[in-house]
């Protein structure tokens, strides 16, 4: 799937932690750069792992939502 264009032209949010031991979070990275959308933001979470379930992720979590919900 990383080998091309993804033909996804909506906003995009990637949310990862750099901590995460299943998923490397480069594949985020890598993932921004093969989506054809130009609104496409990638939040590197430091000390997050794989779950993101700590109060404060999930916080950012649901503000990434709610931010993308308030959109027109």
């Amino acid at each position: 799937m990383l080998g091309g264009e993804i033909a996804l032209d909506c906003p995009v949010r990637l949310l990862h932690g750099q901590r995460d031991s299943d998923v490397p979070f480069d594949v985020s990275l890598r993932l921004a750069r093969h989506l054809r959308s130009e609104d496409v933001q990638v939040t590197l979470i430091k000390d997050g792992d794989h779950r993101l379930s700590r109060d404060a992720d999930i916080a950012l979590l649901l503000r990434t939502v709610a931010t993308l919900a308030d959109r027109p």
